[in-house]
């Protein structure tokens, strides 16, 4: 079984739509492998495979309604990675291939603290949380810096916009200088006492210099990426430990 087919399988038994990210060939396949694969069980919404014709429909997973989630939602990155370039020498395209499997990380680190903030700020603050709560000190910095990135991005309109949040004009560094900034939003109620505060302060001085290697298109050594993955692990934990302490989200 290929990779690409055996990850559709997996994703489709966690509840993941997968059917607008196949091509068609790959998406038949599935479909008659899951009857095998399943072995009529029920999947993961708890309803029984329906099959017509020996094919079982590969369904959309239904939206989740109230505070939280049946648990994390599963993210399967490709492991694959083909590229030909006519002067790029073989180095460069071993190191891309390395490399794609870091950045989905990082991408992934980013956003989720995000995320974070956005739940905090707007549930204390309200939507307009941007405007009025980040007056002073480093949080106004960010916030400063995000702007004139966004309003920047006025002068290049045949190019989609970065994000459609002020947030979203933010990196690594600035989430981390948001969340310790306004400390008193996030620790001890949100995210736990110092030592969740100490070792997030941690995280930004561990990850910042991998983030800006990968970002400005350079490799990292084995041991950075195996950094980057252990970070990563721990701030999930961190979140699934205190995920009764965040407000929900708007799409939760």
């Amino acid at each position: 079984m290929k990779t690409e087919i055996a990850q559709a399988v997996l994703a489709h038994q966690q509840g993941i739509r997968i059917d607008r990210h196949l091509e068609p060939e790959a998406l038949a396949e599935v479909r008659r492998l899951l009857p095998d694969v399943t072995n009529g069980q029920p999947d993961r919404s708890g309803q029984a495979a329906q099959s017509s014709g020996g094919s079982r429909r590969i369904r959309m997973a239904a939206p989740m309604s109230g505070r939280r989630a049946s648990g994390p939602r599963a993210i399967v990155f490709p492991d694959q990675f083909e590229y030909t370039d006519p002067i790029l020498p073989e180095k460069r395209v071993r190191e891309a291939r390395e490399m794609a499997s870091v950045y989905p990380l990082l991408y992934v680190l980013e956003n989720s603290m995000r995320e974070l903030i956005m739940r905090v700020m707007s549930s204390k603050y309200g939507g307009d949380w941007w405007e009025t709560a980040l007056t002073t000190g480093r949080a106004r910095t960010v916030k400063n810096n995000a702007d004139a990135r966004r309003n920047g991005e006025n002068h290049r309109r045949w190019h989609q916009r970065r994000g459609a949040h002020p947030i979203d004009y933010t990196d690594l560094n600035d989430l981390g200088s948001l969340i310790l900034a306004r400390r008193d939003d996030f620790f001890p109620d949100v995210l736990g006492g110092d030592e969740a505060r100490m070792w997030i302060e941690h995280l930004m001085l561990e990850l910042e210099p991998s983030r800006n290697v990968v970002c400005h298109m350079n490799p990292l050594s084995p041991d950075n990426v195996e950094l980057v993955r252990i970070r990563l692990a721990g701030w999930r934990s961190l979140i699934e430990g205190r995920i009764d302490h965040i407000p929900c989200g708007v799409s939760s």
